[in-house]
C-alpha cells in the first residue's frame, strides 16, 4: 500500500484503536463496556462491546458519537440527498443513452434502407394483415399464426437481403408467437384427423350402399326373368284350350263291342246256327299321351272332355 492510501485510512484506523479501550453511551443512557467499531455504513453502526455484537442506528446513537462517526441528522440526509440524486443521474444517464442508441440504431437502419433502395435490393417485409390478405383466398387464418408466418417470412427475407440484425429481431419475435402456433398446428392436425376418420366412414357407407343398389339390381333382373317365364306359361295355358288337350293322368278308352256276326253254314247240317268274332281290347295308353286322330268312318274314337 503507498503512502496516499494510508494516509487516507489512518483516521479509521487511529478511530478504531481508540475505540478498543473505550466505552460508548447511547442516547437512552445505555453503557457499552469495552467497545469497538467493527462496520460503519452511512447511517448504521457496527459495535462489538462485552455483551456481543450489534448493529446501531445513528438515531440510537448519542450526540457525541453522531458526531464522532458523522452521523449527524444533518450529515445523514446530506448523503441520502446525493445517493438519490446520483442514483437519479444513473437513470437519466441510462435513459439517455437508450434514447441515443435507439436513434443512432434508426438512423442507421434509415441509411441502410436507402442505400438498399438505391441499389434495387429492398427486402419485402410483410406483416399478419397481409398474410391474411394474401392467404384469404386459398384458407382462413388466425391472426396470431398469420403474426408467426409473418415474423418467419422477414426473417428468412432478411437472411436473402444479408440484414444479420433485422433476421435476429425477426427470430425472437417468430419465436415468441411459436408457442401460439404449434398449439394452433396441433389443434388443425386434430381436425384432419376427424375429417378422415369421417371420410373413411362415409366411404364405407358408400360402398355398402352400392353393394345393396348391386343386390337390388340383381333381385330386379331375377323378377324380370320369372316374369318372363310367366308370360310363356300364360301364352302356353291360351294356346292348350283352343284345340290341343293334355292329359295327365292314363286314359282308358271303352271297349267296343260289335253287333254279332250271324254266319250261315256253321252249324250242323239242316241246322242255322251264329258264330261271335271275337273282340282284342284296345289297351291302356300312358298319361299324356295323345292319339293320333282317326278317320271319320273309324269305330274307335275318344270324345272330347
Amino acid at each position: 500500500m503507498n503512502a496516499p492510501s494510508l494516509i487516507k485510512y489512518l483516521p479509521l484506523c487511529l478511530l478504531v484503536l481508540g475505540a478498543r479501550a473505550e466505552d460508548f453511551t447511547l442516547a437512552d443512557g445505555t453503557v457499552l463496556k469495552d467497545a469497538e467499531v467493527l462496520r460503519q455504513s452511512s447511517e448504521e453502526v457496527q459495535i462489538r462491546h462485552a455483551g456481543g455484537i450489534e448493529k446501531f442506528s445513528y438515531t440510537e446513537l448519542s450526540p457525541e458519537l453522531q458526531q464522532r462517526f458523522e452521523m449527524t441528522p444533518a450529515q445523514v440526509d446530506a448523503r441520502k440527498n446525493a445517493a438519490r440524486e446520483a442514483a437519479e443521474n444513473k437513470r437519466i444517464a441510462r435513459e439517455q443513452a437508450k434514447a441515443e442508441r435507439e436513434r443512432a440504431l434508426k438512423e442507421a437502419q434509415a441509411a441502410r434502407e436507402a442505400a438498399l433502395q438505391a441499389a434495387g435490393k429492398y427486402p419485402r417485409y410483410v406483416n399478419g394483415a397481409e398474410v391474411i390478405r394474401l392467404c384469404s383466398a386459398f384458407l382462413t387464418l388466425d391472426a396470431r399464426v398469420a403474426e408467426f408466418l409473418a415474423a418467419e417470412w422477414n426473417r428468412r427475407e432478411a437472411l436473402r437481403m444479408e440484414l444479420p440484425a433485422d433476421a435476429e429481431r425477426f427470430a425472437s419475435d417468430a419465436a415468441a408467437l411459436r408457442k401460439d402456433f404449434e398449439q394452433d398446428r396441433a389443434a388443425l392436425a386434430a381436425s384432419k384427423t376427424e375429417v378422415e376418420k369421417l371420410r373413411t366412414q362415409t366411404q364405407a357407407q358408400s360402398a355398402e350402399l352400392q353393394r345393396k343398389d348391386a343386390e337390388i339390381a340383381a333381385l330386379r333382373a331375377q323378377v324380370a326373368e320369372l316374369n318372363k317365364e310367366l308370360g310363356r306359361a300364360e301364352a302356353q295355358s291360351d294356346n292348350s284350350s283352343s284345340g290341343t288337350v293334355v292329359i295327365d293322368r292314363p286314359v282308358y278308352v271303352p271297349t267296343y263291342v260289335p253287333t254279332p256276326v250271324i254266319v250261315p253254314g256253321c252249324g250242323r247240317r239242316g241246322h242255322s246256327s251264329h258264330h261271335t268274332r271275337p273282340h282284342r281290347p284296345t289297351p291302356a295308353r300312358p298319361g299324356g299321351h295323345i292319339p293320333p286322330p282317326r278317320p271319320a268312318n273309324s269305330a274307335h274314337t275318344i270324345p272330347r272332355r
